[in-house]
C-alpha cells in the first residue's frame, strides 16, 4: 500500500488592526506520497482562495466568520493555509514537511515576523474582547460642529420627509448608547441619549433598484465602491452623532435592525466609499 500524505487546509481571515490572522477549517486532501510536489501545492494556494476551493465552502465560511465582524470590524483579506501535513495511515504530524512548506510559501512567516498572532476560529470566538483593538475613533470624524451652529430638527425633518416612502420614520433617528465591549459599537437606547444614529442610505429594493438616499440621489449602480458598507433590507447606512460639550461628531455608520440575538445595533465604519462625501455636503447645508 502506498504512503499517503493528509494535507489541512484553513481560511486564515486577516485583522489587521488587531494584528490577528483567524484559522477557519478548509477541508482535507488525502494524496500519495510519490505524487506530493511542494511546488504545485504552494502555487495551488497561491491561486487564492476562490480560485481554489468550492463556492460553498468559502460561502459557509464567510457566513461563520460574519459575526466577528461587530468586535473585530470587516478582515482585510482572505489567505488560504496548509495548516497540517500528516501520515494519512497513522495520523503521526510530519513538522518537517510543513516547515518545508511554510518556508516556501512565506505568507504564514512574514505575517509572524510583523507581530500577528494566529489562532484558530474557536479559541477567538471564546476571547473575542481580548482582541478588540485600541483606537482613538475621534480620528473617523467626518466633522465636528459647535451645536448652536447646527439645525438638527431641520435635518432631521429634511431626512423624514425624503425617505418617507423608504422607511419607517421610527427609524430615522434612534437613540443609542456606547457598548461596553468595543467604542466602535452602539446599541439601541431604550431612553434619551446623548448619540443618536440617523438614516442617510436604505435599500429600496421593495418597490425599485437601488439605495435611496436622504439627498433625494438613488443608487442604482449596487456595485459601485460603498467600502467597509453593508446595504440590505435590514441593513442601513447613517450617521452617529454625539453631543458632547457644546460640539456635534458626526461618524458614519451601518445600522442593523435585525442582529442574530435581536439588538439593534449601530456600527461605525473606517471607509464608506461613495458614501462619505455625499454626506458630508448633506450635513453642511444644515449649519447654519
Amino acid at each position: 500500500m502506498k504512503k499517503q500524505l493528509e494535507i489541512d487546509y484553513a481560511f486564515g481571515y486577516v485583522y489587521d488592526k488587531s494584528k490577528l490572522i483567524v484559522m477557519y477549517p478548509a477541508g482535507t486532501n488525502i494524496i500519495d506520497l510519490d505524487d506530493y510536489e511542494m511546488e504545485v501545492e504552494v502555487a495551488f494556494l497561491e491561486d487564492g482562495i476562490d480560485a481554489a476551493f468550492e463556492e460553498n465552502d468559502v460561502k459557509e465560511a464567510n457566513e461563520t466568520i460574519k459575526p466577528l465582524e461587530t468586535f473585530l470590524m470587516k478582515p482585510s483579506k482572505v489567505i488560504p493555509f496548509v495548516i497540517s501535513i500528516k501520515n494519512a495511515e497513522t495520523k503521526e504530524e510530519l513538522p518537517k514537511l510543513l516547515a518545508e512548506f511554510d518556508e516556501e510559501y512565506e505568507v504564514k512567516e512574514n505575517y509572524i515576523k510583523k507581530g500577528y498572532e494566529i489562532k484558530d476560529i474557536y479559541h477567538v470566538f471564546e476571547n473575542v474582547v481580548s482582541y478588540i483593538p485600541k483606537e482613538n475613533l475621534e480620528n473617523l470624524n467626518i466633522l465636528k460642529i459647535e451645536n448652536d451652529k447646527f439645525d438638527m430638527d431641520k435635518f432631521i425633518s429634511t431626512v423624514s420627509e425624503n425617505l418617507d416612502e423608504a422607511i419607517n420614520k421610527n427609524l430615522i433617528a434612534i437613540d443609542m448608547k456606547q457598548s461596553e465591549l468595543t467604542p466602535r459599537l452602539y446599541i439601541k437606547a431604550d431612553g434619551k441619549t446623548n448619540t443618536k444614529f440617523v438614516v442617510f442610505g436604505t435599500d429600496i429594493n421593495s418597490y425599485s433598484q437601488g439605495i435611496l438616499c436622504a439627498n433625494n440621489e438613488v443608487i442604482k449602480d449596487l456595485d459601485i465602491d460603498m467600502g467597509d458598507v453593508e446595504i440590505s433590507n435590514t441593513r442601513d447606512i447613517g450617521y452617529i452623532i454625539n453631543e458632547e460639550n457644546g460640539y456635534l461628531t458626526f461618524k458614519i455608520a451601518n445600522y442593523n435592525s435585525q442582529t442574530s440575538n435581536n439588538n439593534q445595533i449601530a456600527q461605525i465604519v473606517d471607509y464608506s466609499g461613495i458614501f462619505k462625501l455625499m454626506m458630508i455636503d448633506f450635513i453642511k447645508q444644515f449649519v447654519r
